[in-house]
């Protein structure tokens, strides 16, 4: 995906421990705010969001193949 400056293919922005049993299923939830999609923009000294498609992946690892994509369509 492309925005206004050059980032990562993935990002870290949310992290949760939790411990499941043989068979066990559960729910995890994490909010996505303006400060999770936020960045630096050094040329423009400030912090920006892109309006842009985002692509959010879950899972145990950097490998993780469990991804949805959502959309800021304007800032």
């Amino acid at each position: 995906r492309h925005g206004r400056a050059a980032r990562p293919v993935r990002e870290l922005k949310g992290f949760r421990r939790i411990t499941l049993g043989a068979g066990e299923t559960r729910s995890v939830d994490f909010e996505l705010g303006p400060g999770e999609l936020r960045y630096w923009h050094p040329l423009e000294r400030d912090w920006v969001i892109d309006a842009a498609p985002f692509d959010v992946w879950v899972g145990g690892d950097a490998t993780a193949a469990l991804g949805s994509t959502f959309e800021i369509t304007g800032t």
